[in-house]
């Protein structure tokens, strides 16, 4: 049984040439990505007003076809971090959800476009992740004109969630052209351009938690699209060749202070990206070239290492965190410490002192501040998601989000999971038919929450 259609689907039909109203929706959904890279952790006043907008568009459709479990799962957390936070400081803005809230929203309103509206938000997220890779760049250098240039933290305002976003953008602007036909040349020259673009200012950031999360989502795509040593040979070469252009760049403007180097180098990138394609197409003709890159690869793990020196020094520091963290998880199973009280009582436990109000694990933090069952519902939308269809970039980016969360805190940096939300697809075998008086419940509850966050806000 196929839903009825939406206000905003016109005579032709779900499926078919999208209604312009459909396209709004996907413009509507793109800008609210675009105002959340700017929200960092996340502004209680611009995520209620954009998760108030979205609601009030979401309000105005009828029945729709979405993955009711994955919904749930949704729902459920939020719902579990609601009470939580709302025990421990008695209002509904302190705490994660008021801000997480617009993660289900953003999940069912992307379920009412059709399949090219999907790629069509895909595209335009991906080629703005690439901007904020640019941006990045030219951030850096000039830093590095004044003598101030450090690791970049771009417009997600730290150095790893900004790793963790331009990981996935490359895996975004994978997908994209996994989607493109012969015929769209420039257009396939200008997301692989930006592939090399957002690499090397990846590599601006020195997040190895970035970097590993990247390597291993590029292995679990290879093994998802079941492609060969060699194909998996050849994309190890490009990573590296575009990494070791950023980090040259990172050596000429921080540690050789070398504003004038930076420039040449930026002409180099740039001359580079315009040529990606052409680049890659030589690396699938030369397996010589490919062993020598990743050979290089390997070499040049020993300057990270000169770079970030405290490395493996943080990594240790993270697994204590983590081992602190499983210490509290018996301590209120159902609804957790409450939102930031990790933080308190690690000052007080005798233990290291971490100084940072999260658990650099997501089950974990998840587990201790809000219980068990929203750490459930985590572990079960991760699950559900593995077990969709999807292409292999779209599966790659999975693995790298997942990966880095065990190791660090992008989930809590509010552009990642609607960015997340965004790139991936919708498998038809799981999507059911969501009755539109429970769409608007949906949306309506939400609509009232975000309503009265933003007029606490004043």
């Amino acid at each position: 049984m196929k839903p009825k259609d939406t206000f905003f689907q016109k005579k032709h039909g779900k499926g078919q040439v999208p209604a312009k109203e459909t396209q709004i929706i996907t413009l509507i959904l793109f800008l609210a990505f675009f105002v959340l890279t700017f929200a960092g952790a996340g502004s209680f006043l611009i995520v209620s007003l954009t998760g108030l907008f979205l609601c009030c568009i979401g309000l105005m459709q009828s029945s729709v076809r979405v993955d009711l479990w994955m919904l749930l799962f949704l729902l459920l957390y939020n719902g579990i971090s609601f009470l939580s936070g709302y025990r421990i400081y008695g209002n509904t803005l302190e705490g994660l959800a008021s801000t997480q809230s617009i993660f289900p929203v953003v999940y069912l309103l992307k379920a009412y476009l059709d399949g090219r509206e999907r790629v069509l938000l895909k595209r335009l997220c991906a080629v703005w992740v690439g901007i904020m890779g640019a941006a990045g760049i030219g951030q850096f250098v000039w830093e590095a004109c004044f003598g101030s240039a450090s690791r970049l933290s771009g417009l997600m305002g730290n150095p790893n969630a900004m790793g963790a976003m331009l990981a996935l953008g490359w895996f975004a602007l994978r997908s994209c052209q996994l989607d493109l036909k012969e015929n769209e040349r420039f257009l396939r020259r200008c997301l692989g351009g930006l592939e090399c673009i957002v690499l090397a200012s990846l590599a601006l950031t020195l997040s190895v938690g970035a970097f590993g999360a990247l390597g291993i989502g590029v292995i679990a795509a290879h093994i998802y699209g079941k492609e060969t040593f060699s194909s998996l040979m050849a994309n190890a070469a490009e990573l590296v060749f575009a990494v070791g252009s950023g980090v040259l760049l990172y050596m000429a403007g921080d540690t050789a202070g070398q504003p004038w180097l930076c420039l040449v180098l930026c002409l180099y990138i740039l001359a580079e990206a315009w040529y990606w394609n052409e680049f890659r197409r030589f690396l699938k003709d030369c397996r010589w070239a490919c062993v020598l890159l990743c050979l290089a690869g390997i070499c040049g793990a020993a300057v990270l290492i000169f770079l970030r020196p405290n490395a493996s020094a943080t990594f240790a520091e993270r697994l204590a965190m983590i081992r602190n963290g499983i210490g509290y998880l018996t301590v209120s199973p159902l609804l957790g410490l409450g939102p930031y009280q990790w933080r308190l009582l690690n000052m007080q436990d005798g233990d290291l002192y971490f100084n940072t109000w999260h658990i650099h694990n997501i089950f974990v933090h998840v587990g201790v501040e809000l219980g068990w069952i929203a750490a459930a519902m985590l572990i079960a939308a991760a699950v559900r998601h593995i077990r969709k269809r999807e292409d292999k970039a779209q599966r790659g980016a999975f693995f790298a989000a997942l990966i880095h969360n065990l190791f660090d805190t992008s989930f809590f940096y509010i552009a990642t999971v609607p960015f997340l939300i965004m790139l991936s697809s919708y498998d038809e075998r799981k999507e059911r038919v969501l009755g539109g008086a429970a769409a608007k419940c949906v949306f309506g509850i939400f609509a009232a929450l975000f309503g009265w966050n933003t007029l606490q806000c004043f």
